[in-house]
């Protein structure tokens, strides 16, 4: 699954990445002409969504296999998240915040090397012990990002500042 379309959502090289993979792409995200025209080229399975509520993005975390988040740039990554909280593995780009969101939750890749992504890929669907790994670590690494563990976080520091 991919969440996003925009040009920084790095869908093209993505969809080079695929070529040859027998999958079924999910993107959520309204897609440019050009961009279905670059599936068809590739001979992409894929299926889109646009408009969805809350519920039905929740219901596609849920449903899909993998999450594709190659971004080229991201000012956080709350998709690295949410598909940690459902176990789902992830891919995502070695720039900007995704690594520090991700941790050692996810397959880390150059999201400018499509050969780079497609490694990524590859070794999460063939390699089950990683990708095992990558889920139990992702349920590990949403906890970061709970609340509740935030806000009480918070509260320790501000009664430390406090004295």
């Amino acid at each position: 699954m991919q969440v996003g379309s925009a040009l920084n959502k790095n869908l093209s090289r993505l969809i080079k990445a695929l070529q040859g993979v027998n999958c079924k792409l999910v993107i959520i995200g309204k897609l440019s002409t050009d961009q279905r025209e670059e599936l068809a080229a590739n001979k992409i399975d894929y299926k889109n969504y646009i408009n969805l509520t809350d519920e039905e993005v929740f219901a596609q975390y849920k449903a899909c296999d993998i999450l594709t988040f190659v971004s080229t740039y991201e000012g956080f990554g709350m998709p690295i998240i949410e598909a940690n909280t459902v176990g789902r593995p992830v891919i995502t780009g070695n720039l900007l915040s995704m690594p520090e969101v991700a941790g050692d939750a996810a397959c880390i890749v150059d999201p400018f090397k499509s050969d780079d992504i497609r490694k990524g890929i590859q070794k999460i669907i063939n390699d089950d012990a990683y990708r095992h790994r990558l889920i139990e670590k992702g349920y590990i690494n949403s906890e970061r990002f709970n609340i509740d563990f935030i806000s009480e976080n918070y509260f320790e520091l501000y009664k430390t500042l406090n004295k």
